[in-house]
């Protein structure tokens, strides 16, 4: 009996260590991988077909944006967004484009506000159950920073998807 304590105790405590854990060590991998340009390894944390559906849905909602709230130039600027954002994430979310994004600085660098470049972002673990986690990004001046959406792939985890929030918006 004391041997089946023990054992339950056991894998309690390791199923407990993985669910704390787990998260951060496949953020702090992703990271390791796209800094060191290990493609195989991105390959094998990101589910780069999710994470293309992902971007264009944004790039979506965002000329959907524009082309509501800016006249004639937001309509045009819309509908140009619309046509050539698919194709800009095709070309841009592969393993070889990522490592390269990592290490020229970012590629939604330039999209931020001037206050917010070159912050430091620290990150939550939001769990939504055993199956997702959402990376929550926070500016060091405290602005909403991006959302980083991992699904569980056996006992680890894949980056599937991403929100690009509005610093000045807080969190939902």
């Amino acid at each position: 009996m004391k041997k089946l304590l023990a054992l339950i105790l056991l894998v309690a405590l390791l199923f407990g260590g993985w669910y704390i854990a787990s998260p951060w060590l496949a953020m702090k991998s992703l990271a390791d991988a796209a800094q060191a340009g290990d493609t195989a390894a991105l390959e094998e944390q990101v589910d780069f077909p999710a994470l293309r559906a992902s971007a264009a849905e944004q790039i979506t909602e965002a000329a959907r944006r524009q082309q509501a709230e800016g006249g004639v130039m937001g309509r045009i600027g819309g509908e140009i967004l619309q046509r050539v954002g698919p194709e800009m994430t095709e070309r841009m979310l592969t393993p070889d484009a990522m490592g390269n994004v990592v290490m020229v600085g970012g590629l939604a660098a330039g999209l931020l506000p001037e206050r917010l470049r070159g912050q430091e972002l620290s990150w939550d673990v939001q769990r939504d159950g055993l199956d997702h986690f959402t990376a929550e990004g926070t500016f060091e001046d405290g602005s909403t920073g991006p959302d980083l959406i991992f699904a569980r792939d056996g006992i680890g985890w894949k980056l599937t998807g991403f929100r690009l929030n509005d610093p000045d918006e807080p969190r939902e």
